[in-house]
């Protein structure tokens, strides 16, 4: 995913899917190309590059 599209996802008012590593995840916030995101399964918090986060099309 590019990071603009993260960006993106933050200011939508609806909830998309994101997955990293095949799990779902929500994107807390954006630091050049690193995205700090909450696993969801755990809710660890991690921080991992842009472009290894998965956009499904799913809206909920």
């Amino acid at each position: 995913m590019l990071k603009d599209r993260a960006l993106e996802i933050i200011k939508s008012s609806n909830n998309i899917e994101v997955l990293y590593n095949n799990k779902p995840v929500w994107i807390e916030s954006i630091k050049g190309n690193t995205v700090k995101v909450k696993d969801l399964n755990n809710n660890n918090i991690i921080e991992v590059p842009a472009s290894q986060l998965q956009e499904t099309g799913i809206v909920k």
